[in-house]
């Protein structure tokens, strides 16, 4: 992942917004880029191209990239709940700056508070042992086609294709 191309596609109000959100929570920058690298080159080698479509990979790296930004803001010494709370505004952030369809929005929206549930029961194991637990929940990621179909609890994953 090369974090300069991507700053350089971003518009201006995207620029702007990204840094008066990382001025506010400087603590959480590095966690969450170095969080972003690893979640992309765990989901290059697992799934290729495939984890940009709709279906279960994209589920698992939406829920893996809330993960590892936790584990890793958790493992710098900040506590649990910052951690959570912070890595839901990035990437609800993300999901506003990059907007889908609106339910494309609410299936990564859900698989990002999966991510982020599941680490909250997981948060001593390491990434091996994170990704492990949530390669397990991929075969059971159910199909949705609609927004009814996505419900708020549930703690499964959900796609689209």
């Amino acid at each position: 992942m090369n974090v300069w191309a991507i700053v350089k596609s971003m518009a201006f109000k995207q620029l702007w917004s990204l840094f008066w959100l990382s001025v506010r929570h400087p603590r959480f920058v590095i966690p969450t880029i170095r969080g972003t690298r690893k979640t992309v080159a765990i989901c290059n080698d697992l799934y290729g191209k495939r984890q940009h479509l709709n279906g279960p990979e994209n589920a698992f790296r939406h829920a893996l990239w809330n993960m590892i930004i936790v584990h890793l803001s958790v493992q710098r010494g900040i506590p649990l709940q910052r951690s959570l709370a912070w890595t839901k505004s990035f990437t609800d952030w993300h999901e506003d700056f990059s907007p889908n369809a609106p339910l494309e929005r609410a299936m990564d929206l859900h698989n990002n508070r999966v991510g982020r549930d599941l680490i909250t029961s997981l948060c001593g194991q390491d990434e091996e042992q994170l990704v492990a637990q949530l390669l397990e929940m991929v075969p059971l990621s159910r199909k949705c086609t609609s927004l009814k179909e996505i419900q708020p609890c549930d703690t499964i994953l959900v796609h689209l294709e």
